[in-house]
């Protein structure tokens, strides 16, 4: 018998979430298919908090909604966006996490419209949309020394300590770790953090915690640092990264740092 179903889930608005399934499942989320042949399983939520399931038979396992950490290294993810543009130097500066369904100038305030109400930005409540409260994130590249492959040692934050930084490298390898508050330690004001190692490391077993220690050591051409704090209402103070690598045996063992 087929098997038809609407389940209600919890997602937030604009936050980024992955669906998973058994075989032979389709799902749709605010009309649009997430799941079955064909399907991006990573969709952008918007008010809906229902989903609905289909299958050709009886189902058989568990449909899985998770919600992900939205990755800045990349501004294009196909959906719709708000970007900033700054006169005089005359380029796309940054991009917003925010998505209205239209934006426009009224007087000196810019007002935007989300499910058909207006919105006035203001400073008065930091990093708060529609509602909904958003972390600071910062993600950046690194690739001084050119393309020659780099060992990444260490980094220091001169401001207010992240509360996670990701470090994830593309090329030779895709690797990633990660750095939590507590991996900081201060001194005279800077927070300095080792870059622990690789966590997807083919070379040792365990966990993915047991192979941010006694994995590979993080290396590649260009290493991307995606910074976030997840004290949203919080106003935070960023001067500088400071990236520390060694060119790795065969280029040279010199060491080098960079802002």
């Amino acid at each position: 018998m087929p098997y038809t179903a609407t389940i209600s889930i919890s997602v937030l608005p604009d936050r980024l979430y992955k669906i998973t399934g058994p075989a032979g499942v389709d799902a749709y989320y605010s009309n649009k298919k997430v799941l079955g042949a064909g399907a991006n399983p990573y969709f952008i939520a918007n008010d809906t908090t229902s989903l609905i399931v289909e299958s050709a038979g009886a189902l058989s396992g568990n449909v899985q909604v998770v919600e992900l950490l939205r990755s800045y290294y990349d501004a294009y993810d196909g959906q719709g966006g708000t970007w900033a543009y700054q006169q005089g130097i005359d380029r796309w500066v940054t991009h917003f996490s925010f998505r209205p369904e239209w934006i426009s100038q009224v007087g000196n305030r810019l007002v935007t419209f989300k499910a058909g109400k207006p919105y006035v930005h203001n400073s008065a409540t930091t990093n708060r949309f529609y509602g909904v409260d958003y972390d600071s994130v910062i993600a950046f590249s690194h690739s001084e020394a050119g393309n020659f492959t780099k060992v990444y040692n260490a980094m220091s934050v001169e401001g207010d300590t992240p509360d996670l930084v990701h470090v994830r490298t593309e090329k030779p390898n895709v690797q990633s770790s990660d750095l939590r508050s507590a991996d900081f330690a201060i001194n005279e004001g800077v927070r300095y953090g080792a870059i622990l190692r690789d966590r997807l490391s083919p070379n040792t077993s365990g966990s993915y915690e047991d192979k941010l220690v006694r994995g590979d050591k993080v290396r590649g051409e260009v290493a991307l640092f995606q910074a976030v704090f997840t004290q949203p209402l919080v106003s935070k103070v960023l001067k500088f990264f400071n990236i520390s690598f060694t060119l790795s045996r065969g280029h040279s063992n010199t060491p080098q740092n960079s802002e």
